[in-house]
């Protein structure tokens, strides 16, 4: 799911080993969420709701995602905007390659984003590259340091397992057209087990988050986008917010399905 989003920063930088402990704890998974509007900040929108499905496949030396989402916002004169979006990656296990498809369509099934490539770890300190397929030919660094969605989880995980308060660290996902964005993560807290209506998280801890995402080309104190959630320690969200600036969405999750791992 969209990592989505510092500050006084606490840099952050997980073991190896420690990435890999938790890669073994994360799952496959598909779950279904509703997204309904929790707070509007302009008089712009008058109402939204929306869907998003994300899926998670252990791929056994890698893990493969789809995440399609679908946004109604109504407007002020009553009108209706449309869009869906379609995100797709493979991400290795060892963290070093990230390969990713971001399609966006507007209110006329317009292709308004396409965006496709592989980015890879290649220096010592977690630099690279990204080499994008679609626009053909671009080319865009990776600074130092810089985890892909999957690692990205790990650490925010393996934090609230440490009692760590703030993570502060570079991310890449494709989903944003500056590249790698800076992200702060606010652990707001760390539970043991606790009663769900989905009997696989009943018997897993949890994290707490608020994740901010800034261009690192920038210097803005306000992020361009904001995410609070619920992370199960196999990598299922619940208790989202998407925080899209002019309005806030909820996500619900209503179905949840953990398919049984075939890696040995």
């Amino acid at each position: 799911m969209k990592y989505l989003s510092l500050l006084a920063l606490l840099t952050f930088t997980p073991g190896l080993a420690s990435a890999a402990d938790l890669a073994g704890a994360l799952t496959g998974q598909d779950a279904t969420y509703t997204l309904t509007l929790a707070k509007v900040r302009t008089h712009d929108v008058t109402g939204a709701t929306g869907a998003m499905r994300f899926s998670m496949v252990d791929g056994c030396t890698g893990w493969g995602t789809t995440q399609h989402m679908t946004l109604l916002i109504r407007n002020a004169d009553g009108s209706l905007n449309k869009s869906v979006s379609d995100y797709m990656t493979w991400e290795s296990k060892d963290g070093k390659t990230l390969t990713f498809v971001l399609r966006e369509r507007d209110n006329d099934g317009k292709l308004v984003t396409d965006d496709a490539g592989t980015a890879t770890h290649t220096g010592p300190d977690d630099s690279g590259q990204v080499v994008y397929t679609t626009p053909a030919g671009r080319l865009m660094p990776l600074p130092p340091g810089t985890l892909f969605p999957m690692a990205h989880t790990e650490t925010l995980l393996e934090g609230g397992t440490d009692g760590k308060k703030t993570i502060a660290v570079p991310l890449f996902d494709g989903t944003s057209d500056s590249g790698a964005q800076n992200t702060f993560i606010a652990i707001l807290g760390h539970h043991g087990p606790q009663p769900s209506p989905f009997p696989a998280l009943a018997k897993l801890p949890s994290t707490d988050v608020d994740i901010s995402f800034y261009d690192r080309k920038n210097s803005d104190q306000v992020p361009n986008f904001r995410s609070q959630m619920r992370y199960y320690d196999d990598g299922v969200a619940t208790n989202i917010l998407l925080d899209f600036g002019d309005f806030v969405m909820r996500g619900k999750l209503d179905k949840l399905t953990i398919p049984a791992s075939t890696c040995k």
